[in-house]
């Protein structure tokens, strides 16, 4: 069996570049440049309620088609179900919250603002089809078309929004109505790909009981990782105002790097673990790719945390700079959120542990753990320290999922781990950033500590691709 994880990773992570660097310019560029942090944080309110209604409304069922799509052979069955079941529920909860938009809008964005919660409902509704025309293009191994499609999507968005800003004013319900018509073309072409596989006559309350069951954990423990994600904005929010989220979101949106890398990576491996763990031998890749990956996601994480600071304030002229300067008393959280983000890498990379006990329940135990200590954290740290005690409290809560299912592996899992190299990189790594960033070093002695890093993290861990590819 040929190796293809390298190879839909880095599609995916090369195609996500270009999206995530148009949605970065436009997130962290043109939002800070046009709306002072307060409007900013409104608009973080909006897609707060957008992500995490997203991961609640298909109930599992996009993690549950995933698993049997790829391991079963009844895959036009587990497709048609699938839609069938998230067009519905989203249908309904789109229309009764319509009705009841002034009651909702309060609490659901924080504002009184029944249209920005329309916007934010038509953008939800079609953002849970395009997920799961995005996991079946993954499940198939169509990764090119996959990411092709999301860069024009977020491509339009942004022209969308360019046009609409400079024909009209910059209006904070432009940014909703740009992403409405953009997803909208999206969730049309996807369904227009996926409508061939439809088998109608294979809609049964069997298939969707099945679906259900299995995937109701990960949609308990999607919504665990999305209040990890989002309640320190809400927390934010309600101990420090409106102003202080605007300025943690747009700096927390700049730790976008590794996010990136993590999610691009995840997205070729999880269909490619599934494969994989039934086999001894796939078992034993795995192991390797779990030490080697994690080193890439720690150096990452140093390079991004040593040098993202200077370049988001490169002037980009008028006065003007890539984060603007009202934004610049965020920028210390951006290392720690990125930190934030291998530790959910390093989660990522041991998921096929629980997969191969079938014990994905434990997903949600472990998720929930992190949940509850990222509250728990945000409540004490908030009120004393900020934006940066939300941002420890986010960190902290990524690590405890990172170090609970590594626990957890390391008595039940058939698939070995090099847990004392990993946190000897992560403790090496932590060290000399924490040096160099007491050292408040100028331009040229960050390229020689990055030049004399790399060299070092070569030697505790050598990149061998090939032992990784080695069929």
């Amino acid at each position: 069996m040929t190796h293809n994880l390298l190879k839909d990773s880095l599609i995916y992570t090369s195609g996500n570049v270009v999206a995530r660097g148009l949605s970065f310019i436009m997130q962290v560029t043109v939002w800070s440049n046009l709306f002072p942090p307060d409007v900013y944080g409104q608009i973080a309110y909006c897609y707060v309620f957008i992500s995490f209604m997203a991961v609640l409304l298909p109930f599992g069922t996009d993690a549950a088609f995933m698993n049997y799509f790829v391991r079963e052979k009844e895959k036009a069955a587990y497709l048609t179900n699938t839609m069938i079941f998230i067009v519905l529920m989203g249908l309904v909860f789109v229309g009764l919250s319509f009705l009841f938009r002034h009651n909702i809008a309060v609490l659901a964005i924080r504002s009184d603002a029944p249209k920005l919660l329309s916007l934010s409902l038509l953008i939800l509704f079609f953002d849970i089809l395009n997920n799961q025309g995005i996991l079946y293009l993954r499940a198939e191994n169509r990764a090119g078309l996959s990411v092709l499609l999301m860069n024009i999507e977020i491509f339009i968005r942004f022209s969308l929004l360019l046009l609409l800003v400079t024909a009209f004013s910059n209006r904070i319900e432009y940014i909703l109505w740009a992403n409405v018509v953009s997803s909208c073309i999206l969730a049309i072409t996807l369904l227009f790909i996926m409508a061939p596989t439809f088998r109608f006559s294979s809609i049964s309350a069997g298939t969707m009981k099945q679906l259900l069951f299995f995937g109701l954990p990960f949609m308990i423990s999607g919504l665990f990782d999305r209040t990890i994600e989002l309640a320190d904005r809400r927390l934010l929010g309600y101990f420090a105002g409106d102003e202080t989220v605007g300025l943690y979101v747009a700096c927390y949106t700049v730790a976008v790097l590794i996010r990136l890398i993590v999610y691009s990576f995840n997205a070729g491996w999880q269909p490619y673990f599934l494969r994989e763990i039934d086999r001894e031998e796939g078992r034993e890749r795995l192991e390797r790719i779990h030490i080697q990956t994690g080193a890439v996601f720690i150096v990452l994480w140093f390079l991004g945390s040593l040098w993202l600071p200077d370049i988001v304030r490169i002037p980009i002229g008028g006065g003007r700079h890539i984060l603007n300067a009202a934004y610049w008393e965020g920028i210390p959280v951006i290392p720690v959120i990125m930190g934030a983000y291998v530790m959910m890498g390093l989660y990522f990379l041991q998921l096929p542990g629980i997969y191969y006990r079938k014990k994905t329940g434990m997903n949600a135990v472990f998720m929930g753990s992190a949940a509850v200590v990222n509250i728990i954290l945000n409540l004490l740290l908030i009120p004393r320290m900020g934006m940066m005690g939300a941002a420890i409290a986010t960190a902290s809560a990524y690590a405890v999922m990172a170090a609970s299912i590594r626990i957890w592996n390391g008595r039940y899992s058939a698939v070995r781990q090099g847990s004392i190299k990993m946190l000897i990189l992560i403790a090496v790594s932590a060290g000399i950033y924490l040096l160099s960033a007491g050292a408040d070093l100028s331009l040229t002695g960050k390229a020689l500590v990055s030049v004399v890093y790399l060299t070092g993290m070569y030697l505790i861990q050598p990149l061998r691709l090939s032992s990784v590819l080695r069929k």
